[in-house]
């Protein structure tokens, strides 16, 4: 019978190295859930494709949870010192800490306000966690790769230090970036994972600049 570090050394090779995919049903539970980080922020996400900013996702627990609304359209926002009302007034407007918020929702013109404040991570459970690698080691990054740099085991738990390097297909650039992946297991299988990724250098290596916020 394999031991733990032999089965995360062997999923790393098969599922990632040599992109066997469908091989992930060996490796994780049905039951498999990835847990995300928590941070502080306003719990919502935009689709700003077409000179609008539209609502596309609310996160639960989050403080715009109840607030906004999925198709809600961003007119204006405002705090304390001004108003932003344009496009790209609007993007530098919602970094801020607490603001208020036009926001259009069908015929109703509304105002809510927002406080930055603390978001539990997310729960993505197996079939989704299978979807997003797929999409990332075959669309986004055809060539990935993964070293194992260090792997500790001690009964159900492993933790694995990873090197990845691969070029992105759209940018055209390659990125070298570690992860800290702890899991917990169970009959030979993760039923839980917790990734700690050096975001720093992925999106550094990709082109992305860190703009500091406004005052």
């Amino acid at each position: 019978m394999k031991s733990n570090v032999e089965i995360i050394q062997e999923l790393f090779e098969q599922i990632v190295n040599q992109k066997k995919i469908d091989l992930w049903e060996q490796y994780f539970s049905p039951d498999y859930i990835s847990r995300g980080a928590p941070y502080i922020g306003m719990g919502f996400s935009r689709d700003s494709s077409e000179s609008r900013h539209i609502i596309n996702m609310v996160f639960p627990g989050s403080p715009a949870e109840g607030k906004l609304e999925v198709g809600d359209e961003l007119l204006w926002v405002e705090d304390e010192h001004q108003r932003w009302a344009t496009y790209e007034g609007i993007e530098q407007g919602i970094r801020g800490n607490k603001y208020k918020l036009g926001v259009r929702r069908g015929n109703q013109t509304l105002e809510v306000e927002l406080t930055k404040d603390l978001i539990q991570g997310f729960d993505t459970h197996t079939d989704q966690a299978k979807a997003e690698m797929r999409e990332f080691m075959t669309e986004q990054f055809p060539d990935l790769k993964a070293t194992l740099k260090l792997i500790l085991a001690d009964g159900e738990s492993v933790v694995s230090l990873l090197e990845y390097r691969g070029t992105h297909a759209t940018f055209k650039r390659e990125a070298v970036w570690r992860e800290a992946w702890f899991v917990r297991m169970s009959e030979g299988k993760i039923v839980e994972g917790w990734p700690v990724i050096d975001e720093s250098s992925f999106f550094r290596h990709l082109g992305y600049q860190l703009i500091p916020p406004g005052a």
